[in-house]
């Protein structure tokens, strides 16, 4: 569903017309009806969105008069997508027995069509000129920014237009949580809930669930056969088992907790545990040759481990490399002599889950006894605390 979304999140808005054909439908049809200028006879193109993929339904030349009609046989409620070509289309969500009535510029439909006669196509219009609006406000902060660069006080100006970006981006948020909360039986929240402002999703399955959940539950029960609503739900439950593992890891990462036994081959293949390294403070270092960030702090964590090593301290540098040359070439590249592990599985090893990695470089300071102290220390404070401890 995801993948379809993300096609959909462009479209928008504008434009008056009526169109012609208000024959009533059949109960297992949908009409709509189209009047489009600056057509030029073209041909226009009906696709249905499914959960994975976009389906033709069927294609029309539009008329001189720039109108045409589409007749479609369906069951159930769906998204459609009416189109010039892949970057000029609308985004429709129609039900049978609507006739639809849909005016635009053929030349830039995303942007100046007008529709009736459809609650879920009219909905879907009203995210996407919200979001049209806002990305015309953040183009104007971009415009008085660069209008500003070499101004003396630019870095003042940039502040209070990173503040006024800052609010926009919450006015999105807010915009799409008050449409989930207001059309929790409406298939066309699903657009506002995958919506991307630029490149990042206005909300997070993590920390904006409680809106995936409520949806899913919204949906189900108003269309329990709908393969939209069905494809959300299960999403959300495997979102609870996530979330309910995440939690799960990080009470057991609590300070204090034993820390997870972790037992992977070394450099030269053999199996070397985490509960060998007993008797001795221990840094578990989650890296990798290919992480920029870790090869950069490589250099300082190695002057702290040459200052604590024959003080009973030791790395234990655990790798999500997939590579065994480049895991080799990154440990002899930044000369890192301490104990090395990896099974070679990238973000897919079980070490990831284990210890609740989400990004590295991260680290763990687990003390003699094999209990966890702290997670993700600076360098001068891991340096300071073993000072203190050693």
């Amino acid at each position: 569903m995801q993948k379809i979304l993300l096609f959909l999140l462009s479209s928008s808005l504008l434009l008056l017309g009526s169109c012609g054909n208000s024959k009533k439908p059949k109960k297992d049809e949908f009409i709509i009806n189209g009047s489009f200028f600056n057509a030029n006879e073209s041909m226009i193109i009906l696709e249905e969105l499914r959960v994975e993929e976009r389906v033709p339904i069927d294609s029309v030349k539009i008329e001189q008069d720039g109108s045409f009609t589409f007749k479609v046989k369906t069951e159930s409620i769906g998204f459609y997508v009416l189109k010039m070509n892949e970057n000029n289309f609308v985004t429709l969500l129609i039900e049978p027995q609507e006739v639809v009535e849909i005016s635009a510029d053929a030349r830039q439909i995303t942007s100046s069509y007008t529709v009736s006669g459809s609650p879920g196509s009219e909905k879907i219009r009203d995210i996407n000129v919200k979001l049209r609006d806002n990305y015309a406000r953040v183009d104007s902060l971009r415009n008085e920014l660069e209008r500003t660069r070499y101004f003396e006080n630019f870095e003042a100006i940039k502040n209070s237009l990173d503040s006024v970006y800052f609010t926009i981006v919450k006015d999105q948020k807010d915009y799409v949580t008050n449409f989930i909360d207001n059309n929790t039986n409406s298939l066309a929240s699903l657009i506002a809930l995958y919506q991307s402002f630029g490149q990042t999703p206005v909300l997070s399955e993590q920390t904006d669930f409680v809106y995936f959940e409520k949806l899913a539950d919204g949906l189900i029960s108003t269309y329990p056969d709908n393969p939209h609503s069905l494809d959300l739900f299960n999403r959300v439950e495997q979102i609870k088992v996530f979330l309910n593992e995440k939690a799960e890891a990080t009470q057991r990462l609590l300070p204090g907790n034993i820390a997870p036994e972790i037992v992977l081959n070394n450099i030269n293949d053999v199996p070397t545990p985490l509960s060998s390294l007993r008797g001795k403070v221990v840094l578990i270092d989650f890296w990798a040759a290919w992480c920029a960030p870790c090869r950069a702090q490589n250099p300082e964590l190695l002057r702290v481990y040459k200052k604590f090593k024959n003080k009973n301290f030791e790395i234990y540098g655990v790798s999500l490399d997939r590579d065994k040359e480049s895991w080799k070439a990154g440990i002899t590249g930044d000369k890192i002599d301490w104990i090395h592990v990896s099974d070679l599985l990238y973000w897919q090893s079980p070490v990831v889950k284990q210890y609740n990695v989400e990004g590295i470089p991260a680290s763990y300071l687990i003390d003699k006894d094999g209990k966890i102290l702290y997670k993700d220390l600076e360098i001068n404070e891991l340096e300071r605390i073993l000072t203190e401890i050693l």
